[in-house]
């Protein structure tokens, strides 16, 4: 028999980027843990006209893994509201009783955290609990995304590193990289192990982005 412990409600959100794959698993086995319904949001504060190829194939990815976890996947809109409001909205809407959010080593949710988005969302919470769950910056959802890897080096060229097929120079880093789907570019992840743990790099047009760079 089946029984539900407290009423208990899950919602995991997620937000651009490849972190999403590890909150999507926690939530699920949360969800079995206490046989409560899962769902997992995204809120999109794109405007309609706009398209961002990358985002769309994480989405696909994370409604994917949401399925398979028997959970139900949203895209909500942001129209004027604030993202932590859009949140809560939804939250309250669907009875839910637990909310799930990552934060990574390099940025909480880089794009929607530079103000004061986790006292806003605590302070509209009410009885809802947070769970806040360290994600690595680039968990392995890779597949869903970009190409099969291959070994690449990063070859420093002045302030940057620059992506090359074969080391060069004393500062030369080896690793591996994954190109992004359906681009002719050398944009995608670099993959290296650092103390014994993998770390990924985001490369746009063959050069490490470093963190708090800003990219158009």
């Amino acid at each position: 028999m089946n029984l539900r412990l407290n009423n208990e409600s899950i919602m995991v959100c997620v937000h651009y980027g490849p972190h999403g794959q590890r909150l999507i698993q926690r939530g699920g086995q949360l969800s079995q843990l206490l046989n409560a319904p899962l769902c997992v949001l995204t809120v999109d504060s794109s405007k309609d006209n706009e398209y961002n190829h990358e985002k769309e194939q994480y989405i696909s990815g994370w409604e994917t893994l949401t399925k398979e976890a028997g959970g139900e996947f949203m895209v909500r809109k942001c129209l004027g509201k604030k993202t932590a409001e859009v949140i809560v909205d939804t939250a309250r809407e669907r009875g839910v009783t637990q909310i799930i959010i990552g934060q990574s080593g390099q940025t909480l949710w880089q794009e929607i955290t530079r103000g004061n988005f986790i006292n806003d969302l605590i302070e509209l919470l009410g009885p809802i609990d947070l769970h806040i769950v360290a994600v690595q910056r680039y968990p392995d959802l890779l597949e869903q995304s970009h190409e099969k890897g291959f070994t690449a080096y990063l070859v420093k060229q002045g302030d940057d590193y620059v992506l090359a097929e074969e080391p060069e120079g004393e500062e030369t880093v080896k690793g591996m990289f994954f190109r992004e789907l359906d681009t002719d570019f050398n944009s995608g992840l670099f993959k290296m192990v650092e103390n014994g743990e993998a770390q990924y790099l985001r490369i746009v047009q063959g050069v490490w982005v470093k963190p708090g760079k800003y990219i158009k």
